[in-house]
């Protein structure tokens, strides 16, 4: 009754990893080009709602709860939207793709200067909307 047809599937990243497939080099230009997509991520009207809407949740606990929640609520949605980008371009995991980019952050300021946003974003305090334009415009 049924016939079995061979479908071709993209695998995860992770299970291409598994196979051997590895993602390619991180140039600075490619480092470059994933930080630009992933922090216009992060400035999408609806993703930036999220994210505020996480800090005040924070700032209504009492000052010494509100560093351990700010992590509870932010690394998650972070890893999130950072995580499709970074996915996007070949990369298994937020893990990996931060520590591919650290590696070119050695070589090239900008880099860096882009972890250091993306970090301020997880730790509860985002970049405001010039200094984020200003890097974009930079960074090409």
């Amino acid at each position: 009754f049924f016939e079995n047809e061979k479908k071709q599937v993209a695998l995860p990243a992770t299970m291409a990893q598994q196979r051997g497939e590895m993602p390619p080099p991180m140039t600075v230009d490619r480092a470059k080009t994933i930080l630009k997509d992933t922090i216009q991520t992060f400035v999408l009207p609806e993703n930036r709602a999220r994210l505020q809407q996480a800090i005040n949740e924070c700032l209504e606990l009492p000052p010494e709860q509100q560093q351990i929640a700010k992590m509870q609520k932010l690394i998650p949605i972070v890893t999130e939207l950072a995580g499709s980008k970074l996915a996007e371009h070949g990369l298994p995991n937020v893990m990996f793709g931060v520590m591919q980019l650290q590696q070119v952050a050695k070589q090239d300021p900008l880099v860096g200067e882009g972890i250091r946003i993306l970090t301020s974003a997880s730790m509860g305090n985002p970049v405001d909307d010039s200094q984020l334009a200003d890097y974009l415009q930079r960074i090409g």
